[in-house]
């Protein structure tokens, strides 16, 4: 007989998330309760509360996890951990259900763009772009200082990491090519893993101070709320980039626009701090950011590999192996988000 299986993924669609194949797999795999776009309701969560070995959510609203008595997995699908006001993680921990998060299907898609929000500061591919379109290019047979500043490579130069969890494990690789030394700062990993990674643990103060190419790659929580306050913007070297991807949660996001309209250094921006952000905000003024309506990981190919992430997950719960797709959450580190 078939383990039994919420699917559940509501706010997700499931032809978003799930190829025919993967859906396909999955059906396969597991007695699939609900598998409907709507959540699914109380009453029918009541039917199959003994028997669930596995819930897919987009987000947690399934009540006490003592409900479930059989449950030995919870998977979402929006690409963070379910929020601890609604989910019991210590009860989690104590039953050693395990919580997973589709959060690894994004990192190479947003990865990727952070390289390319880094290069289009460096060798000011928007500005140009805009200027050929708008006013007078400026041809490579005159002067190649901008009001922006001139353009550069990324080859060879110091980049810093804010973070070294699972997007910046995907960035890292992209960097290779480039020959760039990589320092990071990331108080949740010892130094001793860090150089193991082939990165510089370094502090914060010396990552913004000395680094070319900055990367924020920090997850959001408790402890790192407004962690690049002014005070710490203020330390970044003129001809810097600072490429923002993870959370503006790390940034004093009023701070960052002003610097950047005063000319401080160029920036790559993914995240804002409300979204959509206004029409009249200033840092849509500013001509030394390339600004990107929280595109990383909106894509297909990364939206599908939280079906395929799931299935493959799935099919080693049911089958009494370890899940290794997905990201299970630890102890520590939901404690240190402050979860």
């Amino acid at each position: 007989m078939k383990a039994k299986v919420i699917l559940d993924p509501s706010f997700r669609r499931l032809d978003n998330i799930f190829t025919d194949v993967d859906l396909a797999r999955l059906h396969a795999t597991a007695d699939i309760i609900w598998g409907k776009d709507e959540p699914m309701p109380a009453a029918e969560i009541d039917k199959v509360l003994s028997e669930v070995v596995a819930i897919i959510t987009g987000a947690w609203r399934h009540g006490d996890v003592a409900s479930f008595p059989s449950l030995r997995a919870i998977l979402e699908v929006s690409g963070g951990f379910p929020s601890p006001q609604s989910l019991d993680y210590d009860a989690c921990f104590q039953r050693s259900i395990r919580v997973l998060s589709c959060a690894p299907a994004f990192g190479p898609a947003v990865a990727e763009m952070g390289l390319g929000l880094a290069l289009a500061c460096a060798r000011q591919i928007a500005w140009t772009d805009t200027a050929f379109r708008y006013s007078e290019p400026n041809w490579s047979h005159t002067a190649f200082p901008t009001e922006i500043g001139d353009t550069f490579t990324l080859y060879g130069k110091q980049v810093g990491f804010i973070g070294y969890g699972g997007l910046a494990r995907a960035l890292h690789p992209l960097l290779k090519p480039f020959d760039c030394p990589v320092q990071v700062f990331d108080p949740w990993l010892t130094p001793a893993y860090l150089r193991t990674q082939g990165v510089m643990p370094v502090d914060l103060d010396t990552l913004l101070s000395t680094s070319r190419f900055i990367f924020v790659l920090a997850v959001p929580a408790v402890s790192n709320k407004a962690l690049l306050s002014r005070e710490k913007l203020s330390l970044i070297r003129s001809d810097a980039v600072f490429v923002l991807l993870s959370r503006s949660h790390v940034v004093d996001f009023d701070a960052l626009t002003e610097l950047l309209a005063e000319g401080r250094f160029r920036a790559g921006i993914d995240v804002f701090p409300q979204e959509p952000l206004p029409k009249d905000h200033p840092i849509r003024r500013v001509k030394h950011a390339v600004l990107s309506s929280h595109r990383a990981g909106a894509m297909n190919e990364a939206i599908q590999n939280i079906g395929r992430f799931v299935a493959d997950d799935i099919e080693a719960i049911c089958n009494g192996l370890v899940p290794q797709r997905m990201q299970i959450a630890q102890p520590e580190f939901i404690r240190l988000r402050g979860q």
